[in-house]
């Protein structure tokens, strides 16, 4: 049975599909040619509205990619909040968390040929879109090693490191791993280096 819509709520939903549509159209192009490169012109064309109606949902090209990025910013935050870091052991609970952020970002921003500069771009944005979940994400890293302090698993004190030294440690091994040529790569070095480092930290 088709869902009956009264008109605002038809006008609302058309409304966000075209949303959507120029979104998705707009980070195809950043990703592809960059962010400087790209004109609301091009994003106009790509998604087969008119330049004036693009202007309609979005004043500028930066408000279009903040939006973008906030976008996937709150993305990242659901895969985090998605690994049950209290269940699952502790090398898969902390793989799955840093899937969660770096392996999502590689696949949409650091596969890009611009994703320097797409970065950059936004960590220029006036709104921090990322700052929220970056903290979110340290924050999840502790907790995590703190489980293995208290479970014995993890003794961070005997390689010198405070709990939270041990996180920051763990983050900045697999941030390495961001310079990988293609997503497989990406995930054989993730994996290797979660496990190097962790066994560092163990007792």
């Amino acid at each position: 049975m088709p869902t009956v819509r009264s008109s605002s709520a038809a006008q609302k939903a058309a409304g966000q599909d075209k949303r959507e549509l120029i979104t998705t159209a707009a980070f195809d192009l950043f990703r592809r040619y960059g962010y400087k490169r790209t004109s609301m012109e091009d994003i106009a064309r790509a998604a087969s509205v008119a330049k004036g109606t693009l202007y309609l949902y979005f004043e500028s090209k930066d408000q279009l990619f903040d939006a973008i990025c906030n976008s996937l910013a709150e993305q990242v935050s659901e895969n985090l909040t998605e690994v049950d870091i209290h269940n699952l052991p502790l090398e898969e609970a902390l793989l799955a968390l840093m899937e969660a952020k770096f392996g999502f970002v590689y696949s949409l921003i650091l596969s890009s040929p611009h994703a320097a500069e797409l970065i950059e771009s936004s960590h220029q944005l006036e709104s921090a879109p990322f700052e929220n979940v970056t903290a979110e994400f340290h924050d999840t890293i502790l907790r995590l090693v703190q489980r293995g302090v208290r479970s014995g698993e993890l003794d961070p004190e005997q390689a010198g490191l405070t709990e939270k030294e041990a996180a920051e440690t763990l983050i900045s091994a697999v941030i390495g791993s961001e310079k990988a040529p293609d997503e497989d790569s990406f995930r054989k070095q993730l994996k290797a280096t979660v496990r190097l480092t962790l066994r560092g930290l163990r007792p």
